[in-house]
């Protein structure tokens, strides 16, 4: 795009760091969780003209906890609007027609927005042999450290949580029932 103009937090920042929450958790403090199917992606400055929003609508199949079927749209900082990009590293990337499931922070009286950043969103796909749904996410642009400060790599993170939809779906059944 010709005469783009780059917008930087905090002085060209390279990634954002984040607190990693285990997925038992994250279904704690999540106030919705689900599935479905991204059917529209918006940017746009917001009213004072100094930041941009994306705003991310997605067809919703299953609550996993809080709300109910339907849409429901997804806001985060960060996008391209009217010759102007602004780029938060770590925030979740979301594609048309991508089946996703995502954990929400807010919703009560405000949009949501996805819990952990790119932490609290996965793509969904399928095992091509035995059709069983999966999980990937991409933890890019993120920084993840424990509860003491210490650096959780993404290899990590990944290895505490399930590759399948059925596996997180017990997870959060437990973590809630727990409560």
């Amino acid at each position: 795009m010709p005469g783009l103009l780059v917008l930087a937090l905090a002085g060209m920042l390279e990634a954002s760091t984040v607190r990693f929450l285990p997925l038992d958790e994250m279904a704690v403090r999540a106030d919705q969780i689900f599935t479905g199917e991204v059917v529209g992606i918006a940017s746009q400055m917001n009213a004072r003209r100094d930041g941009i929003f994306t705003f991310v609508t997605i067809e919703v199949d299953e609550y996993l906890k809080g709300g109910r079927r339907g849409v429901l749209t997804l806001r985060f900082l960060g996008g391209e609007a009217e010759g102007y990009r602004l780029t938060v590293p770590g925030s979740p990337e979301f594609h048309l027609g991508e089946e996703v499931l995502v954990f929400t922070d807010g919703g009560a009286g405000r949009i949501p927005a996805v819990l952990g950043m790119a932490a609290g969103k996965f793509r969904l796909g399928r095992d091509p042999v035995t059709g069983e749904r999966l999980l990937e996410r991409s933890l890019n642009g993120l920084n993840l450290e424990d509860s003491t400060g210490a650096r959780v790599t993404a290899r990590q993170a990944d290895a505490q949580g399930p590759a399948s939809l059925d596996a997180l779906r017990r997870i959060v059944r437990e973590a809630l029932a727990a409560q």
